[in-house]
């Protein structure tokens, strides 16, 4: 079977480097002594080291769904598991998930993405407890009334002059 490499991706940030974490190494590395004892050297996926097309790849997912007993799923669920694996469980932010997707903008992520982030307000409020420590000072050389715009009709709008403890003019 004749194939030709595109050299190209559908945009330019499509052509990147993903780091993989180690247990992903081994299990790829184990993987590779496998297809190598058959022959392929050049692919991670194929019978007889030429590149494999999408509909193989589908069927693959839909014979190992069915001997599982889960729902069949299309090959680009596995890219949205992976986001959401990566936003739900770590936490990882906008820009490191679009780069990670050659996506050409983070807006782009957004588009897709945007909804799996909605926990974070929660998320950053518990980080925040405990974070701030405040000693309140034991005296205060201002005479601090609440609003600073009190309105006294002695005075104005913005009186110039402290106002005494507890008068809060009328």
């Amino acid at each position: 079977m004749d194939y030709d490499l595109k050299p190209y991706t559908k945009t330019e940030s499509g052509m990147r480097t993903i780091s993989i974490d180690g247990d992903t190494c081994r299990i790829l590395s184990e993987w590779q002594k496998i297809l190598r004892k058959r022959g392929v050297k050049h692919f991670a996926i194929s019978y007889d080291d030429t590149p494999t097309i999408r509909l193989s790849v589908q069927n693959i997912i839909r014979r190992y769904a069915d001997l599982a007993g889960v729902p069949r799923i299309q090959a680009k669920a596995l890219r949205h598991s992976h986001v959401s694996y990566l936003i739900n469980e770590f936490n990882i932010d906008v820009l490191s998930i679009s780069q990670r997707l050659g996506h050409s903008s983070p807006d782009i992520t957004l588009k897709y993405y945007a909804h799996l982030w909605r926990g974070s307000n929660e998320k950053v409020a518990e980080q925040l407890t405990g974070s701030i420590n405040l000693t309140p000072a034991k005296s205060s050389s201002i005479n601090f009334v609440g609003n600073q715009a009190v309105k006294n009709p002695t005075q104005g709008l913005f009186p110039t002059k402290s106002l005494p403890d507890n008068d809060i003019g009328t």
